[in-house]
């Protein structure tokens, strides 16, 4: 925001799509650290259940040590994303690039861990949805517009 001669102050007013993907991403946050503390708690019940259905040659110690990355890796995209919605949400014209990082990460967690929590999946799917409401023209516009106010 800058002040011009006459003492009016110039403000880029925020569209409602890039409102809108604000809000998306902080559901995918939501679902992402949900989703974590949801495993977290039923840990061993999880295991247990994987267990069953694994090949004989799949030990428990190889269950529980990929199902605890999987939900460390939850809980920190969730925060993650926690940090850049609030940054994008003050206007700062990078949280927008730091999303696309961080919705490559999401697709990359879904792809190499085959991550089957559907709170987490969900998550990524509002993510990917919220990201691409960032790049619509009137969204361009926006973030063009705080770039000339910087």
């Amino acid at each position: 925001m800058t002040i011009d001669e006459s003492d009016e102050q110039d403000v880029v007013v925020r569209p409602k799509l890039v409102t809108t993907a604000i809000v998306l991403w902080a559901l995918d946050a939501i679902a992402y650290l949900g989703g974590a503390t949801l495993v977290m708690t039923s840990h061993s019940a999880i295991v247990d259940s994987l267990l069953r259905t694994a090949p004989k040659t799949v030990t428990r110690d190889q269950i529980n040590g990929q199902l605890t990355f999987e939900e460390f890796t939850g809980l920190g995209v969730g925060l993650l994303a926690v940090v850049f919605v609030y940054l994008l949400m003050k206007g700062n014209r990078w949280a927008r690039i730091a999303l696309v990082v961080l919705a490559f990460v999401q697709l990359a967690c879904q792809l190499a861990f085959g991550i089957g929590i559907v709170p987490i999946s969900a998550g990524t799917l509002l993510g990917l949805v919220g990201l691409a409401l960032l790049y619509f023209p009137s969204s361009n516009a926006y973030f063009a517009g705080l770039k000339r106010l910087a």
